[in-house]
């Protein structure tokens, strides 16, 4: 059994909270490892496709059988080594706001003690539209127009279903009834978890933690597999500072011709993004 569909991204752009959702339709497999990267990360590939059918042995009489690996949107190889195993896959994808995406994935390696920049020194390092899988990515992964036609040299446009991470929060139902008709299966479908986060931010409330956080130069002199000592004690939900004005000026500047590429193709406003 080889899946029917993909969920191919966005990182930061509610895939957990999809993956999910459909999980408990009755009429969808979704494979328990969310984020197999079999057509993202070339040891994985290498393994050939027997391993990877090994993630749905379990696909009996599901109408939809399939995974969510974000990082597929935007690996240079993954859109030919998709079709050249699944040519007839129907692909998802998420898109967000981009400044909010990269202030999202920059603050997930903040809080994961993996990030000793600031935001504007991150911007500084790292402000690009190539992306490259060795690289961080936390601008790169925002110029979405560049992957959808990446991807349309491979598929018809009709297998490729893209929606705004925005409206999965404003209108979750409407957002889901969509993806289960792009996928053949019961639109009437519902469950309280529409509305739930799957991924909530937190952050521990230990002194130590919070220095390292606050005070991202220091995490240099702490060796990588030492950070996750400091991941102890009570929790607490953290929200994203904002970014300074110099900062967002340059993100805005940059994003702007790539997001009116995305309006014009989808053929929707996007009124909520910067």
């Amino acid at each position: 059994m080889l899946p029917n569909f993909l969920i191919i991204g966005s990182q930061k752009a509610g895939t957990t909270s999809l993956y999910h959702v459909l999980k408990q339709h009755p009429q969808i497999f979704m494979a328990d490892k969310k984020e197999i990267n079999f057509f993202f990360k070339d040891d994985a590939y290498a393994r050939g496709p027997e391993a990877y059918t090994e993630h749905f042995m379990d696909c009996t009489n599901q109408l939809a059988c399939g995974e969510a690996s974000p990082g597929y949107i935007c690996h240079p190889e993954a859109p030919a080594r998709i079709h050249a195993l699944l040519p007839d896959v129907k692909l998802i994808l998420t898109v967000r706001d981009p400044i909010k995406r990269a202030i999202s994935q920059y603050w997930d390696n903040r809080r994961h003690l993996n990030e000793p920049l600031t935001f504007a020194q991150a911007l500084d390092a790292y402000l690009s539209d190539e992306y490259h899988p060795d690289q961080i990515g936390y601008f790169s992964r925002g110029v979405y127009m560049r992957y959808i036609k990446k991807y349309l040299e491979y598929f018809p446009r009709e297998n490729l279903l893209i929606l705004p991470f925005e409206e999965m929060i404003a209108a979750p139902e409407t957002f889901y009834k969509c993806i289960f008709t792009f996928l053949g299966v019961d639109t009437d479908f519902s469950t309280e978890d529409f509305d739930e986060a799957f991924n909530p931010t937190e952050i521990w409330k230990n002194p130590f933690y919070q220095m390292l956080i606050r005070r991202p130069r220091y995490q240099k002199k702490i060796p990588t597999k030492l950070r996750r000592l400091f991941y102890w004690g009570r929790k607490m939900r953290f929200s994203a500072p904002p970014i300074d004005e110099a900062s967002r000026k340059k993100l805005e500047d940059f994003y702007s011709p790539w997001n009116d590429k995305l309006r014009k193709f989808l053929g929707k406003d996007l009124a909520e993004w910067c």
